[in-house]
């Protein structure tokens, strides 16, 4: 047997068998969990100060996530990384404290800057395009307790001026919506929303002041993305926890473009794959718990995996194109209609003569009339040619093949049709999401081959 056809046939496999295990354990989990409701907090606003970098944000929704802000009477710091007018007048006619850098470093720059003028017990990091919703900042507070030091709302996106940017990046974020809520069923998170954290100040602060927290190191690879990622994990390592909680939703608007939407895209998988390798290799991702780990692995393999099938299948196709070309143009020329159905319609078996079904038929007739006493590995000959036993099995492994990609497909459209269900969106709407999944796939092959470009914030103009 041909490597390039087993190694198709089991990388797909692995891929229909995962697929329909994330499948079945996440919508039940997802769909059943009720987070643990807790008392009114006894945390009170002067124990809480809002830190707001800002580089290069879009004048109206900086006002508004100031007014939001100056509503709910919290003191606030905002950091402009690089930039100053007309930040610095709105901050300060707002009551706010303003601090400039120099030159544009990244968020976390800003964010370690801004740390050093917060003297409250408690921190909320806020994007400066995320608007905070009235009493969101008491119902975030009644959410920590002496081990939960952290939590995040979670997200809803509001459109920009690109309906389609608009309609994906909202798909995606009930994707990940529906998963962490899976994974908060073992009081685990992924990373919580770096657009909206609030922390105990002095568990996260060792962190934020520390060189590591300035530029993270792999290698020799260095990133800056990824500060919401790192002070969860951070958190979990020191023996806390952090949630997500769906009863506070803040807003942050989607991309004006579907390729401000893609660099953004990028910037996020570039962060979680250097993440990832960074979990697996210091032992974190293991120690997180079996669901956990599952997840996160399915999640950022699939596109490799996805893109490794999609060659083998490609090149499969090619060299029976290069080795039968004399006869495949006969056939399109006298019969395309069959032509069109032989290779859409029928499978891989039927296209490469795979399916090594009729040895079996024959096998089994020539059984039929032999003594019934005989054992079936006692495998002699048929047409005088000894049966091979790597043969049979590999039926086996194709007939499992066959059924797990059919359940897959179906648990696939199951998933579909329960986040129609789940978002109530009009069905132009969630169709235009469904462009999340190529774009998705794009943007963390993409990201996973430029690893080592992290140096942009990639989500801005």
């Amino acid at each position: 047997m041909r490597v390039d056809i087993e190694s198709y046939l089991l990388i797909s496999t692995i891929i229909s068998v995962a697929t329909i295990l994330y499948i079945m354990f996440t919508l039940p989990l997802a769909f059943t969990y009720r987070q643990r409701s807790y008392n009114i907090s006894s945390i009170s606003k002067n124990d809480i100060t809002v830190l707001i970098p800002v580089y290069n944000e879009d004048i109206n929704i900086f006002k508004n996530v100031i007014d939001s802000v100056k509503k709910e009477k919290l003191k606030f710091i905002v950091v402009g990384d690089g930039c100053e007018d007309p930040y610095r007048k709105i901050v300060e006619e707002a009551g706010g404290l303003f601090i400039k850098l120099p030159k544009n470093g990244g968020k976390r720059k800003a964010i370690k800057e801004g740390f050093k003028y917060v003297k409250t017990a408690y921190v909320l990091l806020l994007d400066s395009d995320t608007i905070l919703p009235e009493n969101s900042v008491e119902i975030l507070a009644s959410k920590l307790s002496d081990d939960v030091v952290a939590v995040s709302p979670e997200i809803s996106v509001t459109a920009g001026k690109n309906r389609t940017a608009y309609h994906v990046a909202e798909m995606m974020q009930r994707l990940r919506e529906i998963s962490y809520r899976a994974l908060a069923r073992f009081g685990s998170v992924v990373s919580l929303n770096g657009q909206c954290i609030l922390a105990k100040t002095e568990v996260i602060r060792p962190l934020i002041e520390s060189k590591e927290f300035e530029s993270v190191k792999l290698w020799k690879f260095t990133t800056i993305l990824g500060d919401d990622r790192q002070i969860t994990n951070y958190i979990y390592s020191k023996g806390f926890k952090a949630i997500v909680t769906k009863d506070v939703v803040v807003k942050t608007k989607a991309p004006d473009s579907i390729k401000n939407l893609l660099r953004q895209m990028i910037r996020w998988y570039r962060s979680n794959n250097f993440f990832l390798i960074k979990e697996i290799i210091d032992g974190t991702l293991f120690k997180k718990g079996f669901f956990y780990m599952f997840t996160v692995l399915y999640w950022y393999t699939l596109p490799l995996l996805t893109l490794a099938n999609y060659v083998l299948y490609t090149e499969i196709i090619l060299k029976h194109v290069f080795r039968h070309w004399n006869i495949l143009i006969k056939i399109i020329t006298k019969d395309p209609i069959r032509f069109i159905e032989y290779v859409i319609v029928k499978r891989i078996s039927n296209l490469f003569d795979l399916d090594p079904s009729p040895v079996m038929y024959k096998f089994s007739n020539y059984f039929a009339h032999m003594h019934p006493h005989i054992y079936p590995h006692n495998f002699y000959f048929i047409y005088h040619r000894q049966i091979d036993v790597k043969m049979i099995l590999f039926y086996y492994f194709y007939i499992f093949h066959t059924l797990a990609g059919e359940v897959s497909t179906i648990a696939s459209l199951i998933m579909i049709f329960s986040i129609l269900l789940y978002t109530r969106k009009n069905l132009r709407g969630f169709v235009l999401g469904l462009l999340a999944f190529p774009l998705m796939f794009i943007a963390d092959i993409f990201a996973l081959f430029t690893l080592w470009k992290q140096k942009k914030w990639l989500g801005r103009n």
